[in-house]
Parts: structure tokens; sequence; C-alpha cells
């Protein structure tokens, strides 16, 4: 019995609840046999597939490519770039798997079509470093819509932190801590009047990479309010620069303007 394309976004989200600890797999299981027409075979595969994927294992189990492909999706939505780049890469090991496993194996195109898309259209632009190239380096500040921006006139799709954009712990971050940039103290407002009010970047300290996806953001604790230049300062390390690292850099930055400040006049 096949699982019904409008049943998917039920089974992806009892699979993700299932990942987060939130429900087990077995109650997910009953729940959704007991709410929809669903096989209980096809939906325990699926939700195994989800937890490896997440995990970065080989998921094993066969699921159809609208399937993968809302699986994936919802993925880079959920969880963000990290988790999503492991769960393609699982993906691509799920392909190789079916291939080399069957008695004749063969490429199923549709599957490694689908790889490609995600690969060209859902992956983070990275600089290059080829000489001559130009370079782009997109920052996880806030967005308006994160899910396309122009870049040199061509549509592309990039992803922001979802910690970073929460509006309710953007808010709580701020305040508890103001709207001024706690690693230079600029305030938007005192600079630009009222069209500055309450215009911060909110910065997540942790990487996501190491976060996965079983994780509850604390404002406190884990936001903090920067501004779009400290911000993408912060994001010149990986993993991200610490605040205190890049307070130390400005430092050292400000006590060499003045030691050449104090070398002028003395001229």
């Amino acid at each position: 019995m096949k699982i019904p394309n409008d049943s998917i976004a039920e089974v992806y989200a009892a699979a993700a609840d299932v990942y987060r600890g939130r429900i087990s797999k077995d109650d997910a299981v009953e729940r959704l046999v007991r709410d929809f027409p669903l096989n209980p075979t096809s939906v325990s595969h699926m939700i195994t597939n989800l937890d490896g994927m997440l995990k970065g294992k080989t998921p094993k189990r066969a699921m159809n490519v609208f399937t993968w492909k809302y699986f994936l999706s919802h993925i880079l939505e959920d969880f963000g770039q990290d988790v999503f780049e492991t769960a393609l890469r699982s993906f691509e090991q799920h392909v190789d798997y079916h291939e080399t496993s069957k008695a004749k194996p063969s490429t199923d195109h549709s599957m490694r079509d689908l790889l490609a898309r995600f690969r060209k259209d859902f992956a983070i632009v990275e600089p290059t470093d080829s000489a001559g190239e130009a370079t782009d380096t997109i920052y996880p500040d806030d967005i308006e819509d994160p899910a396309s921006v122009l870049v040199e006139g061509a549509l592309q799709r990039i992803t922001v932190n979802r910690y970073e954009r929460d509006p309710v712990a953007r808010q709580k971050c701020i305040e508890h801590y103001g709207a001024a940039c706690i690693v230079c103290g600029f305030d938007f407002e005192k600079r630009y009047g009222a069209i500055g009010a309450g215009f911060i970047h909110v910065h997540h300290l942790v990487d996501i990479s190491s976060i996965g996806g079983r994780y509850q953001v604390d404002p406190v604790r884990d936001l903090r309010p920067v501004c779009p230049n400290c911000h993408a300062m912060l994001h010149q390390e990986r993993p991200t620069m610490s605040i205190e690292s890049l307070k130390q850099h400005m430092a050292i930055n400000m006590s060499g303007d003045r030691e050449m400040i104090a070398d002028v006049n003395e001229v």
C-alpha cells in the first residue's frame, strides 16, 4: 500500500517529532495509522529514513521522488543549511546504495536529477579562491525574505540560522541586552533617529552545525545583538568567531590607530 502524497506532510511532521524526542516512534506510527489510511510498515520506514538523513546515515528504505523532495526541502527549512547538507549527502548515499545493491545495477535518473537540482538550487553560494573571479559571501543576517535574494541580477535561494530569525527569541534577546551592538556599541537609533529604532541583527553564539536538530534556543544565553558589520566579521571564521575575540581584534586595531596618530602629531 503506497502512502498518498497528500499524507507526506503528516508523516514528515511526525518523523521530525520523533527525531526531536517529542514522541516515540511507536506512538508516531500508531497515531498516523489511526488518523490516516496509512500502512504502518511504510510509515515506520519513512520515519527511520528521516532519522538517518538527519544523522548522516545511509537511508536504505525506498521512497518515491515526491517524498524525498518533500523531506529534503523541509529539512532545509526546519533544521538549517548544515543539517540539510548532511541530509543531502545521506540521500546521495541512498541513491548509490540502491544502484549498487541491485542484481543488475542501473542508474535511477529521477533520483540523480533530484540530487543535482538540490545541489544547484539550495546550497549556499561559497566564495571562490580562483584568481580573477569575483567572490560573494552571504552572511546570516536579518534578511527580510530569506527565501530569495537578488545577487548581481540572479535569483538565488539562501538560508539563515532559523534561531536568529525567530521573532520571539529575537525580541527577548533585544529586551534583555538592548538594541545596541554588543561588540562595538553602535546604536542605530542614536545615529539615525527614529528610523533606526530597534534595528539590530541577532547573532547566535554557537554554529548550527554543532547544534543539530535537538535544540531549543535560549534568547539570553544563546543570542546577542550585533550590528551588521560586526555580524559579518563574526562569520569571517568557521566555526564562528567569539564576541570576545572580535573585541580583541578591534582593541588591537584601535591601539595601532592611536599610535599612528601620535606619530603624525609628533612630525
